[in-house]
Parts: C-alpha cells; sequence; structure tokens
C-alpha cells in the first residue's frame, strides 16, 4: 500500500475547487485523478489534478497534480506557482 494516498474529503475538494476558481476566474479547472489519463501517469493512486480551460475549449495549463493532504491549506498564490511551475515558468496573461 505504500503508493497510495489517502482520499481527499468532501471538504477538501470543495475547499479546492473555491481556491482554483478565485486563482483563475476567466478559465474554468476541469479535475481529474489518476486513471484519467492513461492509468499510470498519476504520481501515486488518489493524487487530484486539473488543468484550466477557457469557455472556448482551449486549454491554458498543464495538468497540476496535487496530493490530498495539500488539499485543505492550499492557497490562491499555491495555486498560481503550481500552474505556473506545470507550464514551464510562464504565466497565463488571460484570454
Amino acid at each position: 500500500m505504500g503508493n497510495k494516498n489517502r482520499k481527499a474529503t468532501k471538504s477538501e475538494m470543495a475547499h479546492a475547487r473555491r481556491v482554483v476558481a478565485e486563482a483563475f476566474p476567466d478559465l474554468d479547472a476541469v479535475w481529474g485523478a489518476h486513471g484519467d489519463y492513461g492509468g499510470h501517469r498519476a504520481p501515486r493512486d488518489h493524487t487530484i489534478s486539473f488543468r484550466l480551460r477557457d469557455r472556448r475549449g482551449k486549454f491554458h495549463s498543464n495538468v497540476v497534480w496535487l496530493m490530498p493532504s495539500w488539499l485543505a491549506r492550499l492557497t490562491v498564490e499555491d495555486v498560481r506557482g503550481l500552474v505556473e511551475q506545470s507550464n514551464g515558468g510562464r504565466r497565463w496573461k488571460g484570454c
């Protein structure tokens, strides 16, 4: 069981959704999980991920992986930093 994390609670997921929406109000977060990217691409089982997409369907970030233990203390600045890091250091400049 060393390759599994605990599952995220509903309140942790709600907090993460609020923070991501606040960090990028003009974009929608598309949430995923371990098996959504071909099964073995997640760092560990029970990881949560998201990508940012505009209203026209164009993605503005790569996949951002989150550990369930991070969700409760996730901040807007954390999310912006994680998205910037996933995009190779390029900041999202808006539509």
